[in-house]
């Protein structure tokens, strides 16, 4: 993925975000975006997902199939089990044993007990949390097998421990990740920061010796 020469401003105004943005993030490379609310941090991921166009220069993004968006309140539908954890493919993409083992990956045992017929329908958005919602779209993100990953804060629910699992997956299956998050431990997972000041400069630091709370 190649951001070159990209504005950012808000959406329906002339609020300048971030300017002249230049960043790649190659096969399996990890890149976090950090920096104050309202700085353009989420207007940066979904510029780099195709969800917005930039308002100055362009974006080269990897085919369709090959990236995969995670908001933090993550799309729940109106289904079963097996079409959450399949979306956005057919729900008869993969059996119900790899079904329950990635459940099992993503610490949501207890749901493979609560409902062993996989083909059940309920409201999701009312019976789980907001953590099991997150979890769950990580069980839906490696089953689709991106090469890329954007997460907008799709961990901030978690604790730290199963944070540290989830994102302990993704490097070990090389995906590639633009992550948001504010936790100074999310570092330890990516190769570099992207720091934005919100007055539209920003600055790019690797993660190994970058510094918290600097802004």
């Amino acid at each position: 993925m190649l951001l070159r020469n990209v504005t950012v401003k808000a959406p329906g105004s002339e609020l300048l975000l971030v300017e002249d943005l230049n960043i790649s993030v190659g096969a399996g490379q990890r890149l976090l975006v950090v920096g104050p609310s309202g700085c353009g941090k989420t207007s940066v991921l979904r510029v780099a997902s195709g969800l917005w166009e930039p308002s100055v220069g362009s974006v080269q993004r990897p085919p369709v199939g090959e990236l995969l968006f995670v908001p933090q309140r993550p799309y729940m539908l109106l289904g079963s089990l097996r079409e959450q954890l399949c979306y956005p493919l057919p729900q008869d993409s993969f059996d119900d044993d790899a079904l329950r083992d990635t459940l099992k990956k993503v610490r949501l045992q207890k749901l493979v007990d609560r409902y062993p017929d996989l083909g059940v329908k309920q409201d999701w958005p009312r019976l789980l949390s907001l953590g099991e919602q997150q979890r769950l779209a990580f069980a839906r993100l490696l089953l689709n097998a991106p090469r890329f990953a954007v997460l907008d804060e799709a961990t901030s629910a978690l604790d730290v421990n199963t944070e540290k699992l989830l994102y302990q997956i993704l490097v070990e299956r090389g995906v590639a990740v633009i992550s948001v998050g504010h936790r100074p431990t999310l570092a330890e997972y990516h190769d570099q920061v992207l720091e934005l000041s919100g007055a539209g400069t920003w600055r790019l630091v690797p993660a190994a010796t970058y510094e918290f709370g600097q802004i």
